[in-house]
């Protein structure tokens, strides 16, 4: 990871740290190994930095839990996941970018292979291209993969044609998790997928801002919305980390292909 000097002067050690949030050094490292305290490493010795938003974040989240006496969200219970070496919390909202065909399964594969492995509910979406290109590889890696589809624990769509259905979609896919008990999702977005399906950059936009105010947040899912610049303008590509905030908690190098 590149950081300017500038940068990592302003991020705080874990002895500074420690004392933002009144706790020891020990339980930081406890919280950022677990995913619950975003942190960034730097250096050859990969020490612990953190900002200081998001410590204040960490310490109106943990004020707020003590006023309501009521436990933690089901996403805060599980935590995080594990992707490409880092902790990432459910509840977020990310955004990748790729120019090339082995770009496109860098993260696809070990993020949804993971999350079958781990008992997740998973989600794609994709171009039917995209669909067989990605299947064919988890195939190659687990052998159940058709019975996770037919069992439901693995779900496949090329879209919808608009913003609204697709919100719709989610929302009741959620629903049901919820109901049956799932306690962690993963949702994959190859979205190339709406150029096939005639959705414009403004209405793409439109669907990731309300997603990512809405369900992105509300379940514990991770969402992963993976971006080939080969198709995409530039405008597009910058709406899209303007609406993925969450991707900027962790390394950015990690979301940008190989």
């Amino acid at each position: 990871m590149n950081i300017t000097e500038n940068a990592v002067e302003s991020l705080l050690n874990i002895k500074q740290a420690a004392k933002v949030l009144n706790a020891s050094e020990i339980s930081l490292r406890r919280w950022s190994d677990a995913g619950k305290l975003p942190c960034l490493r730097i250096g050859v010795r990969r020490e612990r930095r953190f900002r200081l938003a998001d410590l204040l974040a960490y310490l109106e989240h943990d004020q707020a839990k003590e006023k309501t006496g009521l436990p933690e969200h089901a996403a805060c219970q599980i935590a995080h996941i594990d992707l490409e070496g880092i902790s990432i919390n459910y509840g977020s909202h990310l955004c990748a970018f790729y120019d090339t065909d082995l770009g496109r399964l860098k993260l696809a594969l070990p993020f949804l292979l993971d999350g079958l492995q781990a008992d997740n509910r998973c989600f794609m979406v994709a171009a039917i291209e995209v669909q067989t290109l990605i299947l064919k590889e988890l195939r190659d890696v687990r052998s159940c993969i058709d019975q996770d589809m037919q069992e439901g624990r693995f779900i496949i769509t090329d879209g919808r044609s608009n913003s609204i259905e697709l919100y719709t979609f989610f929302e009741n896919a959620f629903l049901n998790a919820s109901k049956h008990g799932i306690k962690g999702m993963r949702v994959l977005g190859d979205m190339a997928w709406t150029l096939q399906k005639g959705m414009g950059v403004d209405e793409l936009n439109e669907f990731e801002t309300r997603y990512n105010q809405g369900l992105g947040h509300r379940f514990p899912v991770v969402s992963l919305c993976q971006y080939d610049a080969r198709l995409f303008p530039g405008t597009a590509i910058l709406k899209a980390l303007k609406c993925h905030d969450d991707t900027f908690r962790y390394p950015l190098t990690h979301f940008l292909g190989v």
